[in-house]
């Protein structure tokens, strides 16, 4: 690889998923070798990957779902509301969450879920629609997916049911970080978190109501000033805390 523009990982298939360039995607095996590869007909921006294993790249002005070996499930065109996408993710069979109005803070940047014709169904703005730019989504538990917005410099919390509820669940101008993409480790419970300049963070989020409980639990059930901590571990290593 030369160029490696974007990746992304399939639940089951045991399969990674990486942009090669602009205009090619690599198939690879948890071992590094690549298994099969395809070009695409366009500049793409993102991929990632659904609960079915499908395959789902971005473009500007459409999504397209693509099998294993790339062959082309289905094409949404998005609204002409939503301008300049920049990372799609199916949430179900008939509807995708889309992040759009990367690089043009004259234009509006909004998270917006959308049926399977690309009609805008939601839509979330941010704290401040002049700087608000959501690069980058990643579906996670409890009905929820996490929003890397590299303006504020923060990851959100949204709610998929209505994009009406929102929480900051990782500020990371501490570590002077500008997000570009975000992955959540259900296993794990942990936040990943890449940057402009390079770096990787990790982040743990903990509860009061549970030694280890998912990050996204605060979604289900707990209000957000019931966390006791957010943990950033640069080692990648998880360390147990009391509970408050």
């Amino acid at each position: 690889m030369i160029d490696p523009w974007d990746i992304a990982a399939s639940q089951s298939g045991r399969s990674l998923y990486v942009l090669e360039g602009r205009f090619q995607v690599l198939r690879l095996d948890l071992s590094g070798k690549i298994e099969t590869s395809w070009s695409l007909a366009g500049d793409q921006c993102a991929v990632s990957v659904s609960r079915s294993n499908s395959v789902i790249v971005t473009y500007t002005d459409r999504v397209d779902e693509l099998d294993s070996c790339g062959t082309i499930l289905r094409s949404v065109r998005l609204h002409s509301d939503i301008f300049l996408a920049s990372h799609a993710v199916g949430i179900n069979r008939d509807t995708f969450l889309v992040c759009h109005g990367s690089g043009r803070l004259s234009t509006s940047h909004l998270v917006c879920l959308v049926d399977g014709e690309g009609r805008v169904l939601q839509r979330r703005s941010g704290p401040s629609d002049a700087v608000y730019q959501p690069l980058h989504v990643s579906v996670a538990d409890h009905g929820c997916v996490l929003v890397a917005d590299i303006n504020n410099q923060m990851v959100q919390i949204l709610s998929v049911g209505n994009l009406g509820q929102a929480y900051d669940l990782v500020d990371v101008r501490r570590e002077r970080g500008w997000p570009l993409r975000v992955c959540y480790d259900c296993t794990r419970g942990n936040v990943y978190v890449s940057t402009l300049d390079g770096k990787v963070f990790v982040y743990c989020v903990r509860t009061r109501s549970a030694l280890r409980a998912e990050c996204l639990d605060v979604h289900s059930g707990l209000m957000p000033d019931n966390l006791a901590q957010v943990q950033h571990d640069r080692n990648f290593e998880l360390t147990e805390i009391s509970e408050e």
